[in-house]
C-alpha cells in the first residue's frame, strides 16, 4: 500500500498554479523517493465540460488513462460528475487552497496511518468470534472487545460471522442481549437462549433453527 502513496497527481493552470479541475490545464506527477519528491514534467490535460451529461461523462473517462498507476489527485477542488467519476475509479481525492511539497508530505503520512487503522481494524474483526477446542463451537466476548473499541457495534462484530461462517454454536459474552437479535436472528433461521454463569455479564448461545 506504502508505495501506491508515493506517487501523487497535482492539477495546474497555466501558470503552474494548484487550480480547481475545471481550470486545469496540465498536472504533474510527483513521485516519493530517498531524497524528497521528483516532479516529472507537465502532462497537458483540460476537461471537456462542453456538451450534455453523456458527452461529459465519456470525456472525463477518457482523461484517466494520463494518470497510468497514479491513484491519488491534488486539487483546489472538485465536485459534482467529474467528482463521482475519479471517486468510482478507485481516486484518492484531496483538496487544498494551496500547495506546497508539505503538503504532499502530510497526506502520505495521514493516508499511511488510515491504512494501518484499517488493518488494525480488519485484524481485530477476522478474529472475532474465536472458534473453541470442540469444532463448530465458537465464544465472543464481546463486552471485552467493546471496552477496548467502543466504536464496534455488535452488528460489526457479529454480522458477518452469522452470515458467512459455518458454526454449531455460538456463545456471545454481554453486557446487555443487543436489540437486533429478536428481528434479524430468525430472518436468517437463527435462535438464541441465555445461559447463567453465576456472573455480571449474558452468555447468549446462538444455534440454527432445528426444523421438526
Amino acid at each position: 500500500m506504502k508505495e501506491k502513496l508515493n506517487l501523487m497527481a497535482v492539477f495546474c493552470d497555466d501558470n503552474d498554479q494548484l487550480s480547481r479541475f475545471d481550470d486545469m490545464t496540465n498536472f504533474v506527477f510527483y513521485t516519493k523517493e530517498e531524497a524528497g519528491w521528483h516532479k516529472s514534467d507537465k502532462v497537458p490535460l483540460s476537461p471537456d465540460l462542453s456538451g450534455g451529461l453523456d458527452a461529459i461523462r465519456e470525456n472525463i473517462s477518457q482523461m484517466l488513462s494520463a494518470f497510468n498507476e497514479c491513484r491519488i489527485i491534488i486539487t483546489k477542488s472538485i465536485s459534482g460528475i467529474p467528482y463521482q467519476i475519479f471517486d468510482r475509479s478507485g481516486f484518492i481525492i484531496c483538496e487544498s487552497d494551496a500547495f506546497d511539497l508539505d503538503l504532499l508530505n502530510a497526506i502520505r503520512a495521514d493516508l499511511i496511518n488510515q491504512d494501518e487503522e484499517a488493518r488494525a481494524y480488519a485484524r481485530l474483526l477476522a478474529k472475532t468470534p474465536e472458534e473453541t477446542d470442540v469444532p463448530g463451537y465458537y465464544r465472543f466476548d464481546l463486552s471485552q472487545v467493546q471496552k477496548k473499541h467502543p466504536e464496534l457495534s455488535s452488528k460489526m462484530a457479529l454480522l458477518p460471522f452469522l452470515k458467512e461462517t459455518p458454526f454449531y454454536s455460538l456463545e456471545v459474552v454481554c453486557d446487555h442481549i443487543p436489540p437486533w437479535f429478536e428481528q434479524q436472528l430468525p430472518e436468517m433461521q437463527l435462535q438464541y437462549h441465555i445461559e447463567n454463569k453465576n456472573d455480571s455479564t449474558k452468555h447468549v448461545v446462538i444455534t440454527h433453527v432445528v426444523c421438526e
